[in-house]
């Protein structure tokens, strides 16, 4: 019984480990700098192809970010089809037990970082980071650059979707007692401004604020995690709580899932991939106008 017990224990304590991930939710160039020679490291640069070609991270392979959030109908920023992802991260060298880092331009394209990365954990990778302030953080840090393009050994990964992660329209209408957060600036929440593809200003009642603004400091870096906790905290946010985050098209959404589920560790925490263009489309959903929740 004892020896069984043991067992039981040591289990018990290897389990989080099995999840744990092989990489933080954010890395800085010193240490993609340091990891160049992992064979498990697959950089993806998701910048334009001419500002990939005028210059780029070594070893670094480029992928269309149109190839990740697709158009789907009328509805923008959606995630494309298993086959469809799959052949795009087989064609990047991704692999089951790879270690990818996202990169974009610079800190103003945080939420298109995450967007990918929150992508690529819905389809089932585990080691997913964004670089912290993108390549301008790189080239500000005297890294070296090449200009010849990286063509990556096909990989092996295949999509299965992580359904936790995701949130649709019925996630929304079935909610009983979720925090709803709406990660849009406080002209668009109030309703003083929207985007011209959602149908109604406002907010959905009761959502609770929390723009995606306050993420990163003035230099575009992101924050420390403490600080960031301290926000949600603040904001009355609760980790043990179901959590959906929404926007107008599901881009900035995942700016706080990347930063509630990937950087603070909350395990109940899903993005909504249609947001308030699918929402406001509805007749029978009200946004909220100038009123807080």
């Amino acid at each position: 019984m004892k020896k069984l017990l043991a067992v039981l224990i040591g289990l018990a304590v290897l389990a989080p480990l099995a999840s744990a991930r092989d990489i933080a939710a954010f890395v800085d160039p010193a240490w993609l700098e340091a990891s160049a020679s992992n064979p498990r490291l697959v950089i993806m640069d998701m910048r334009k192809v001419e500002d990939y070609k005028a210059g780029h991270i070594p070893a670094s392979v480029n992928v269309i970010g149109a190839s990740v959030y697709v158009k789907n109908g009328s509805i923008n920023n959606e995630v494309p089809p298993a086959d469809d992802l799959t052949d795009v991260l087989q064609a990047a060298g991704v692999g089951a037990d790879s270690l990818v880092v996202v990169v974009e331009s610079d800190g103003s394209r945080l939420a298109w970082a995450t967007r990918v990365g929150w992508t690529l954990k819905y389809a089932g990778l585990d080691n997913v980071a964004i670089l912290d302030g993108g390549y301008a953080a790189w080239i500000k840090a005297g890294k070296a650059v090449q200009t010849e393009p990286v063509k990556a050994m096909k990989g092996s990964f295949v999509v299965k979707w992580v359904p936790a992660y995701f949130a649709d329209k019925a996630a929304i209408l079935g909610a009983k007692g979720a925090q709803i957060v709406d990660a849009r600036n406080y002209d668009t929440y109030f309703g003083l401004t929207k985007q011209a593809f959602v149908a109604q200003a406002g907010h959905l009642p009761g959502a609770i604020p929390l723009p995606s603004g306050w993420i990163t400091t003035a230099d575009g870096l992101v924050k420390p995690v403490a600080e960031l906790g301290g926000i949600v905290n603040k904001m009355g946010l609760a980790p043990g709580v179901e959590t959906i985050v929404y926007c107008d098209s599901g881009v900035l959404a995942t700016t706080w899932w990347w930063i509630l589920s990937e950087s603070l560790g909350w395990k109940d925490v899903r993005s909504f991939d249609g947001s308030s263009q699918v929402m406001a489309a509805d007749p029978n959903v009200k946004f909220a106008i100038l009123t807080w929740r």
